[in-house]
């Protein structure tokens, strides 16, 4: 602008009549156009206008669209660009995956009929009132294009038209859903009462008890969380457990044991205790023990 600013001025009239001075004029530096004094163009050669002007495409024109193709072939959602008309302008390699259209051509070709599973559902109903009101909208639905799968679904205002972000979110679904039934499991451990559960570490040391648990052991949580498994054992069973509990965390396959609580009362619970490897991102992190009582402590 400062270019700009600093150029040479002349009469629209005066560029008329002199039109080959001012172009070799141009050809150098901006001239500032004036009409009656007021200035209302700026005459430039062609190779300063391209500089000033940014990337240039093949035959002079601008190259937003494949500089927009080029980002959606980089990011790692499904990307399908549609113009006002709802026809598709762009669909990237991860949204024709996706869509399970790996060796079609979707451009310049209508939505919906493209793909027509975005019809007729909320898919259409989010697509039509972004494209209507300007609005951002974002939906977590079932996947159209495959059975038992979860897309996080997108769409905003694009240019003149909208554009489309897909992702696949099956595994985060599924991991909730698997949160939620374990959740629940344990809840149902809790109401029957008869079933303890409890989870330790690598080490050995109790790091979560439930409620039936501590009512075989006849000892609070406080007491139990921290403490070492292997000391809620009789004597003469703790071997066995501990030769137990350590194949299950080489990896050896979970196991199930007849084993001896010590209750806090004096008795003895004879008890099956089947035992799970627990396993998180970068190896075992403990085992999960399922307990019951296998015979009335008052009869020990």
């Amino acid at each position: 602008m400062q270019e700009i600013q600093a150029s040479r001025s002349v009469a629209a009239a005066e560029l008329v009549r002199n039109f080959a001075h001012w172009r070799e004029v141009g050809a150098q530096e901006p001239v500032l156009v004036t009409h009656h004094g007021r200035e209302t163009h700026v005459f430039v050669g062609l190779e300063r206008f391209q500089h000033l002007a940014g990337p240039m495409g093949r035959g002079g024109g601008r190259e937003p669209r494949d500089r927009v193709r080029e980002l959606a072939g980089r990011i790692h959602q499904g990307m399908i660009l549609c113009r006002s008309d709802l026809t598709i302008d762009h669909a990237n390699a991860m949204a024709l995956g996706i869509a399970k259209r790996w060796d079609r051509h979707l451009e310049d070709r209508p939505l919906f009929e493209a793909l027509p599973e975005l019809a007729g559902a909320l898919t259409e109903a989010h697509i039509r009132h972004s494209l209507a009101s300007g609005e951002a909208s974002a939906a977590d639905i079932p996947s159209p294009f495959r059975a038992d799968h979860w897309l996080h679904f997108e769409t905003f205002p694009f240019g003149s038209g909208i554009a489309i972000l897909l992702r696949d979110i099956t595994a985060d679904v599924q991991r909730h859903r698997l949160a939620d039934v374990k959740s629940a499991i344990l809840k149902a451990m809790g109401e029957h009462g008869g079933v303890g559960y409890l989870r330790i570490s690598t080490r050995g040391f109790i790091e979560i008890v439930d409620d039936s648990f501590c009512r075989m052991v006849g000892l609070p949580p406080e007491r139990l969380i921290g403490a070492n498994l292997s000391d809620l054992i009789a004597l003469p069973a703790r071997a066995a457990l501990r030769e137990t509990l350590e194949a299950v965390l080489r990896g050896e396959g979970d196991r199930r044991i007849e084993s001896r609580l010590l209750s806090n009362q004096g008795a003895i619970v004879e008890a099956r205790i089947g035992m799970a490897l627990l396993r998180g991102t970068y190896g075992a992190e403990g085992v999960v023990l399922v307990v019951t009582a296998t015979a009335d402590p008052a009869a020990s």
